[in-house]
């Protein structure tokens, strides 16, 4: 087993993690919340055994982690939900033909249980464990508030009316395709998007202090997921500065003065967009990626995120994009794709579709913005377009 944790929170708040075994912890707790299920063989505890299976849910902070048992698995789900005040969720369903018995720690717990459980026989799990059944094919739910009672006091949770793992996933997901949406890496860009949510405002100010090229884009995408832009205004403006006067211009420097723009232009700071546009028009252009490697988690996934759709449409100035900038990837040779809402500068997005016709390219896309954006295309020299839809042949280079 590894040592391996997934973040789980809420917006701006990633106050639990999943380890590698499926055990959850909030981080105004001492101790992770243990469990283990009772099964016609034995006692299976997920931290040593060899059988688990572990995934995050469509690149959601929604764990789902398999434990084998006789005839097929007991799957837990650990998620949060901003319902009553915030709560930690723990789920689990019995996808094995006979009856089980989950094992839980229930300290500050609450329960979708009928009845108190019983302490476990045989398996030695602290004093405030309890064991229920769970019969083939059945659900149990437990659930802690996000804040630890004070006095001793617990604060009982309705379980029973939590949001689902289900709503939990389509709440993230949605939230993460009013920025864009890409049919190829939606995985990905939910998985890279749900980390900007979940961080916390300490963590993008340290971001703001050691790469403001990512930390523009960062915020960036939390406007364009719905964050309102004008609380960011004291710390994007400088940034985009330091940016646009640095003597050696940063990868992703380009669209993080053109994502700067866009901020400003959201939050009614009309001057200060121009002057930022400005800034952008006498940028010379850098199209390659941040090393990876050297990267924090946020950093890595801003630069993840932003690459994705810089692949696919890239601003060049104001007034023209360009689609395919670096060509089209080998893996997608072949593939039906298409995304819709990529920025294409401040003022537009671009939505477009791939379709093959043997080894070329038929490229549908239409533009939202002003009129007059001219697209080009890194695989065809011979595209260039100011019309806000249609459809071209794009023939590739030998």
């Amino acid at each position: 087993m590894t040592d391996a944790v997934t973040r789980v929170g809420l917006r701006g708040d990633p106050c639990g993690t999943v380890d590698a075994s499926g055990v959850p912890r909030l981080g105004s707790y001492r101790a992770p919340f243990a469990w283990q299920v009772a099964a016609s063989d034995r006692w299976h505890d997920p931290r040593s055994a060899a059988s688990i299976r572990q995934r995050i849910i469509d690149g959601t902070p929604v764990v789902e982690t398999k434990l084998a048992v006789p005839g097929g698995d007991v799957v837990s789900r650990a998620f949060m939900v901003a319902d009553q005040g915030g709560a930690l969720v723990c789920e689990f369903e019995n996808r094995s033909p006979a009856a089980v018995a989950v094992a839980m720690s229930m300290r500050d717990a609450s329960t979708s249980a009928s009845g108190a459980g019983t302490a476990p026989q045989g398996v030695d799990m602290g004093g405030d464990a309890r064991a229920f059944p769970l019969a083939h094919s059945s659900t149990v739910r437990f659930a802690w508030p996000v804040s630890r009672p004070r006095w001793g006091r617990t604060r009982r949770l309705d379980v029973a009316s939590l949001a689902s793992a289900d709503a939990v996933v389509r709440g993230w997901v949605n939230a993460c395709e009013k920025a864009s949406r890409v049919s190829f890496a939606a995985q990905s860009l939910a998985a890279a998007r749900c980390t900007m949510l979940l961080a916390s405002t300490r963590e993008i100010d340290e971001l703001f202090a050691n790469d403001p090229v990512l930390a523009v884009l960062c915020v960036a995408e939390r406007v364009r997921m719905g964050e309102p832009a004008a609380a960011w205004l004291d710390e994007v403006a400088p940034a985009a500065e330091v940016v646009a006067r640095s003597r050696n211009v940063a990868p992703l420097a380009s669209r993080a003065l053109s994502a700067t723009v866009r901020v400003l232009s959201l939050a009614g700071e009309d001057r200060a967009a121009r002057d930022a546009s400005a800034l952008w028009r006498r940028l010379n252009d850098i199209s390659h990626a941040p090393d990876e490697a050297t990267l924090s988690p946020l950093a890595r996934a801003v630069a993840e995120a932003a690459g994705i759709e810089e692949r696919l449409v890239r601003a060049v100035s104001p007034d023209e994009a360009r689609v395919f900038a670096e060509g089209i990837a080998s893996s997608l040779h072949g593939t039906h794709f298409d995304a819709h809402g990529l920025p294409a500068g401040p003022l537009h997005r671009v939505s477009l579709a791939v379709r093959w016709h043997g080894e070329n390219a038929a490229l549908l896309w239409e533009t939202d913005g002003p009129p007059g954006l001219r697209l080009s295309s890194g695989v065809d020299s011979r595209f260039a377009t100011s019309e806000p839809r249609g459809e071209a042949l794009l023939r590739m280079a030998p």
